[in-house]
């Protein structure tokens, strides 16, 4: 097995940086050579298992000094794959193979959209570097071959892979529902994202105010990232009278543990690039419904596993409410089905079984 530095200095604690975790802990637990690069103090340097190279946030002061220190560790460790997760990064582990020289193998995982075109001099010189580009959606791969100056070859369709979580026992339930002020009588409903607008946790508000069913309960679940949307959709909770219906949470630990005790989840995003809540709902047996957009569609098959809705309308997002809240036998097909997909492409051990085959490939 290679040695993997794995490389992800991003400040935040998203799905990409949680991904960069899991990758980390998967190959410290298997007893494999891997060593996780992040910046010091980081949320994500707090939680890995494995030995953490940390360094200072760089900046035009100190990037060559960082890039020396880490070529170093790279020829004592001997080390011969970098993975990257974060795109900010790239240029970091470019420069780390040049000034290593060592023969070192980049492989980056990108899980982000991309919309431009990225075959100028820059993008060319990074690019030259990187052994293969792993991609999370079939749509993000013919994306990446037409923007960037990679082979097609070189592209590959990594498929995400989730662990799933210890069903929780009725107590669990109980102390949930407590915590949360749910009641067993309610159709809950979740929304699980960043609160800022491209998330459009309105849309959903916009469509529980054309429903207007008493008994339907909505938890908008995630970090606040604008304050101004915040403050709109407390607006818009106020002038519809949904105060009593709707309750914020702020970001949880284990989204899935609350997702497999709500009757319906949503995923209300202008257009997401995968849609892990989507595969996480599906894996708890929760029905879901997601925009027609991105990365969604290649999982949801409408009225198969879940429902999709016009991507920024909350007519159309109204309609696909309905349609779950008046008909649990469409609830339970496409839960059922939902769960018997999820199992089959997102398995957390196929995923990085399929990793190993690609970088004992390089």
């Amino acid at each position: 097995m290679n040695r993997i530095l794995a490389i992800c200095t991003s400040p935040d604690k998203g799905g990409l940086e949680l991904y960069f975790v899991k990758l980390v802990n998967y190959y410290h637990a298997k007893n494999l050579n891997i060593t996780a690069l992040c910046r010091h103090e980081s949320p994500i340097s707090k939680i890995i298992d494995s030995p953490v190279f940390c360094i200072k946030k760089i900046n035009f002061i100190n990037f060559w000094f960082q890039i020396i220190i880490i070529s170093k560790k790279i020829k004592n460790e001997n080390i011969s794959i970098i993975h990257v997760s974060w795109t900010k990064d790239l240029l970091l582990a470019v420069l780390i193979k040049i000034f290593s020289k060592r023969k070192i193998d980049i492989v980056y995982y990108r899980q982000m959209k991309i919309t431009r075109n990225k075959r100028d001099l820059y993008h060319r010189f990074i690019y030259k570097n990187i052994s293969k580009v792993l991609v999370i959606t079939k749509q993000l791969k013919n994306d990446c071959e037409k923007y960037l100056p990679v082979s097609a070859d070189d592209i590959i369709h990594l498929k995400y892979g989730i662990e799933i979580p210890k069903i929780p026992d009725q107590n669990k339930k109980k102390s949930i529902f407590k915590k949360y002020n749910l009641k067993d009588k309610e159709f809950t409903i979740g929304v699980f994202s960043r609160i800022e607008e491209q998330k459009g946790q309105h849309l959903v508000l916009e469509a529980l105010n054309k429903i207007n069913k008493d008994n339907i309960r909505l938890l908008i679940v995630g970090h606040c990232m604008d304050k101004t949307y915040l403050g709109h959709l407390s607006k818009m909770i106020k002038s519809y009278n949904l105060d009593k219906r709707v309750s914020f949470i702020p970001f949880i630990e284990s989204p899935m543990e609350l997702m497999s005790f709500l009757d319906l989840v949503i995923l209300p995003t202008y257009e997401e690039t995968f849609g892990l809540v989507v595969a996480e709902s599906m894996l708890m047996e929760t029905p879901v419904i997601g925009s027609n957009a991105g990365g969604v569609p290649e999982i949801i098959e409408d009225h198969f596993n879940g429902l999709l809705f016009e991507s920024k309308s909350s007519a159309s997002l109204k309609d696909k409410i309905v349609n779950m809240y008046d008909s649990e036998e469409l609830r339970k097909k496409v839960s059922y089905n939902a769960k018997v997909f999820a199992m089959k492409n997102y398995d957390f051990q196929m995923h990085f079984s399929n990793l190993d085959r690609i970088m004992d490939k390089l």
